[in-house]
């Protein structure tokens, strides 16, 4: 008997009862980009370290320096615009995963977003030029990106102390935020010497960004997992048994 008034869920009942709602509508296919994207990220980065040992110290020159390898600079692109989408689309992960106050990581995620396509807009200065305003707003808008990043992670760590679909990933979040926070810090303090006196006092510069920008792709992997555990909280018992039964019956 098909019933339309409300169930106990809050929703118009379907004609075999509960809400009417597939868990498929439900789902969120977030995490799968996030891992598609931080691949898609890292393999420009594999081949340019490959094909460029002869030209750029990883040790003590940034991943930047790539970009006046052969081929480096389009390389260098499609790994910052995959984790640009990656950023985009946990931001929309958050509010649909019922994280309370998401507003503010959200928008930390979409700043970090846009700073990814300012990095690839405006590369760095050639090695052994002098650094100009293209060279500056590359750097801003990278360090932005390491700043961002681990604050958005955090912030959603705190969050999801008081939300139960998100509780138990709490702790894992919050401190890969913060060990990526204080490498964040390290490197981005190196800098301060860079723009006063010219050169660095941080020994393997080079060696230290690239491990936090692999520490960075962790933390938006492990967001994105939260956020995916956090939506399929959402979705009750009764729900999944509709769902078995409407494919059954299809």
């Amino acid at each position: 008997m098909s019933v339309s008034a409300c169930g106990w869920h809050g929703g118009p009942m379907a004609s075999i009862g509960g809400t009417g709602e597939r868990p498929g509508d439900s789902a969120w296919g977030g995490e799968t980009i996030a891992v598609l994207g931080v691949i898609v990220a890292l393999l420009p980065l594999g081949v340019l370290h490959w094909g460029g040992a002869a030209e750029v110290d990883p040790q003590h020159e940034t991943i930047s320096d790539y970009a006046w390898v052969p081929g480096g600079l389009a390389l260098l692109t499609v790994s910052a615009f995959a984790l640009a989408a990656v950023g985009a689309v946990l931001a929309g992960g958050l509010r649909r995963a019922g994280l309370p106050r998401p507003g503010v990581p959200a928008g930390l995620l979409v700043s970090a977003s846009a700073a990814l396509v300012l990095v690839a807009l405006f590369p760095t200065h050639e090695p052994g030029t002098s650094a100009g305003f293209v060279s500056a707003v590359h750097r801003a808008a990278g360090g932005w990106v390491f700043a961002a990043v681990p604050l958005a992670a955090w912030l959603v760590a705190r969050r999801a102390r008081t939300a139960s679909g998100w509780r138990a990933a709490a702790p894992a979040l919050a401190w890969s935020a913060g060990v990526t926070g204080v490498l964040s810090a390290v490197f981005l303090l190196s800098h301060v010497p860079i723009v006063i006196g010219g050169s660095s006092v941080l020994p393997l510069m080079g060696g230290v960004q690239r491990v936090l920008y692999a520490s960075v792709m962790f933390v938006l992997m492990a967001t994105a997992r939260a956020t995916r555990l956090a939506i399929e909280h959402t979705l009750s018992p009764a729900d999944v048994t509709v769902g078995t039964q409407l494919r059954g019956a299809a």
